[in-house]
């Protein structure tokens, strides 16, 4: 008897326990759906960079830079270098905390917004919305992309404590927002703009009566928290030119916030991403395509206009949230990344649950009905793309190894030569990056499929790296496989061969 009442009484606990969080449980298990398929892949183009990095050991400078130079990311680095000490270079293991970071952001957000004093329902959908967003690939498929997931805890955390402190004025919730947020700070550069974004929360969120009070401590955390990221910036990492060959201003600055807007709710063909499959597609689908991106987008900012001018205070701060946080990527002259939506997106979802909540409880039974019939297609659509960009890299992510094996397998120490050229590449295959992981290569690659550049003539290639006395190698992707090919490619051109060191120069 007494067996039966524990047993009973456990089940009953489970019960509460499960009905208690069981909006929580359902965040988490729809972002799993979402991203559980990136287990499946391997690494791919910078992330074999930083693997090498990792790997073979660098100078601190390198360190909180991490690939690229212009970078100031000691926190994230850190990270990094704790997740390769344990799993070295194990990819699932990788992905599987990737997507556990974005199952507890998730549902952080959820547990945010309540705290916020929005309806559980709203809150509820804008977490599901978050969860299952198709832009967030980047940011839970790529290695290096987890930053942005780091990013936006922090700036949740902060905002977190920042609520608490506008609420009961204590010391304790100043120095945790004040010292959460200054090491948002180290883990990347999209959050130097936290600090204006902490002034108008509070602006937004506190008191009249106590506001005075409370933004004089918040804007002086904030400035210092920034004097003291950029004169470490500057005396750690400081090289000029470096930084300034990434952000700098110009007409981009503008065009590029009607394309991350355009990237939120759309992405559109002629992205590279896209480009291919939008040529296979046909002009009449590409049509299609490019004015549903530009009606999308301008009924995005309608929206949003409308939203900030008609809802409460904290559907306005999040409206503002989309905006600033894109501010770091604009001067960015580099094609459209959705890591860079992971932040942004925080205030896009915050706003599209609000806005589908008031929907909703305006609708009759049928219109409700087909507004979450709606929302379910959407996130069902996006859970889709999401899969099929997953597969997509894991296909490129074969061929990458297949051609590194090829590269293996030619018996060429690819280390004596300046220059490796590599034609009839297909699709966005890069592998240039995976050399370096793989043979230790750190000089030139040229591909026929450059990601920047487009499509190069390798044979023209071939002719100027000749003409200026470089030693370079030539494979050519045939059947399925890289195959040596510089005597034929210098043939072709016309170059007579006249170096002795094989195969080229």
């Amino acid at each position: 008897m007494l067996e039966r009442f524990i047993s009973w009484r456990a089940i009953e606990f489970k019960m509460k326990i499960a009905d208690k969080y069981r909006n929580e449980v359902l965040v988490a298990i729809v972002a799993i759906i979402a991203y559980a398929v990136s287990v499946v892949n391997d690494f791919h183009t910078d992330d074999w960079v930083v693997l090498s990095l990792l790997r073979d050991g660098f100078s601190w400078s390198d360190f909180l830079s991490m690939e690229n130079p212009g970078r100031f990311r000691p926190l994230a680095n850190i990270f990094f270098a704790l997740r390769y000490a344990v799993f070295h270079d194990h990819a699932a293991a990788y992905y599987l905390v990737n997507i556990a970071l974005h199952v507890t952001f998730c549902v952080l957000l959820f547990r945010f917004l309540k705290k916020l004093g929005l309806p559980v329902s709203a809150a509820l959908l804008s977490a599901l919305i978050f969860g299952a967003y198709f832009q967030h690939y980047e940011a839970v498929l790529w290695l290096y992309g987890t930053i942005r997931i780091l990013g936006a805890t922090l700036w949740i955390l902060s905002l977190w404590k920042l609520h608490d402190y506008i609420g009961d004025g204590r010391r304790r919730s100043f120095w945790a927002f004040a010292i959460i947020s200054f090491l948002g700070l180290f883990v990347v550069e999209d959050l130097v703009v936290a600090p204006i974004g902490f002034v108008i929360f509070a602006l937004f969120m506190a008191p009249r009566e106590s506001r005075g009070r409370r933004l004089g401590p918040i804007a002086v955390s904030g400035v210092a928290s920034l004097t003291v990221y950029f004169a470490l910036r500057w005396l750690l990492i400081a090289r000029p030119g470096i930084t300034e060959e990434y952000y700098y201003p110009g007409l981009h600055v503008i065009t590029k916030l009607w394309d991350y807007l355009e990237w939120m709710i759309l992405p559109p063909p002629s992205h590279p991403y896209f480009s291919g499959f939008a040529a296979r597609s046909g002009s009449s689908i590409s049509f299609i395509w490019n004015a549903a991106c530009v009606l999308l987008t301008l009924g995005l900012i309608g929206g949003l206009l409308f939203a900030f001018f008609r809802s409460q205070k904290t559907i306005k701060f999040f409206v503002i949230l989309i905006l600033l946080a894109l501010v770091p990527a604009l001067p960015l002259n580099y094609k459209v990344g959705s890591r860079n939506i992971y932040i942004p997106s925080i205030g896009l979802a915050a706003v599209g649950g609000y806005v589908i909540s008031k929907l909703a409880g305006r609708l009759g039974r049928p219109g409700k009905r087909i507004l979450y019939g709606a929302l379910c297609a959407f996130m069902a659509a996006s859970i889709v793309a999401i899969w099929y960009t997953s597969l997509e890299y894991r296909r490129i992510q074969t061929l990458v190894s297949g051609m590194i094996t090829d590269l293996g397998n030619s018996g060429i120490d690819l280390n004596q030569y300046e220059y490796v050229l590599l034609d009839h590449m297909p699709g966005r295959t890069i592998v240039g990056p995976a050399m370096i992981y793989r043979f230790n290569y750190r000089h030139d690659v040229i591909a026929s499929n450059d990601p920047l550049a487009g499509r190069i003539d390798i044979k023209a290639a071939a002719r100027d790296v000749y003409s200026k006395g470089f030693p370079f190698v030539v494979f050519d992707y045939r059947n399925g496989h890289l195959v040596e090919a510089t005597n034929q490619y210098l043939e072709s051109s016309r170059i007579p061969e006249t170096n002795e060191q094989k195969p080229g120069m």
